[in-house]
C-alpha cells in the first residue's frame, strides 16, 4: 500500500536496518525506534513484528505468514527473556494507529511495579529510555543471540 508507513519502511530499508533483528521473505522483527532522530524516548527492548505483505487483520494472513509470525513471536519473546533478562514478555496487537498488521513484543523488567503492567510497562519511569544508537545496540545484541 502506497501510503502505509510500514510498507514504506520495508521498501526503503537503508534507514532502518540498524534496528532490524530478523527479516525474511514473510516477516520483519525490529526494535521500535525513538520518536525522532534526536529523541531518547524508546522503551528498551520494545519490538515490533510485521508481515512483509500489507494486511490489516490476522485473519487475512496466509497459513505460511501465520506460522512465521507465531514462530517469531516466540523467538522474539525468548530473546527478550534470555538476552535482556525480562522475567515476563507482553504480546499485543492493537492496530489502531497503522493500517498494517503489527504485533508489539514488550519486556517487563525486574522490579516493575504492579501498576505498570501490560502496555503500561512502557510508562514505568524506572526504565531508562533509549535513543537510536542504544536501540540499534539492543537490536545488534538480539541479532547476535539468534
Amino acid at each position: 500500500m502506497e501510503d502505509c508507513v510500514v510498507c514504506a519502511a520495508l521498501r526503503s530499508p537503508e534507514s532502518s536496518r540498524d534496528i532490524w533483528i530478523h527479516d525474511d521473505d514473510l516477516v520483519l522483527l525490529a526494535h521500535v525506534p525513538p520518536s525522532g532522530e534526536a529523541a531518547s524516548d524508546a522503551y528498551p527492548g520494545h519490538l515490533l513484528l510485521v508481515p512483509r505483505r500489507h494486511v490489516e487483520s490476522p485473519g487475512a494472513l496466509t497459513s505460511a505468514e501465520a506460522e512465521r509470525i507465531g514462530l517469531w513471536l516466540s523467538r522474539g519473546s525468548g530473546l527478550l527473556e534470555s538476552t535482556l533478562g525480562a522475567p515476563h514478555v507482553y504480546l499485543a496487537r492493537l492496530g489502531d494507529g497503522w493500517p498494517h498488521l503489527h504485533f508489539h513484543i514488550l519486556p517487563r523488567y525486574p522490579g516493575t511495579p504492579e501498576r505498570y503492567r501490560g502496555l503500561e510497562v512502557r510508562d514505568w519511569p524506572g526504565v531508562t529510555r533509549c535513543d537510536r544508537a542504544a536501540a540499534a545496540a539492543i537490536a545488534e545484541q538480539l541479532r547476535r543471540a539468534l
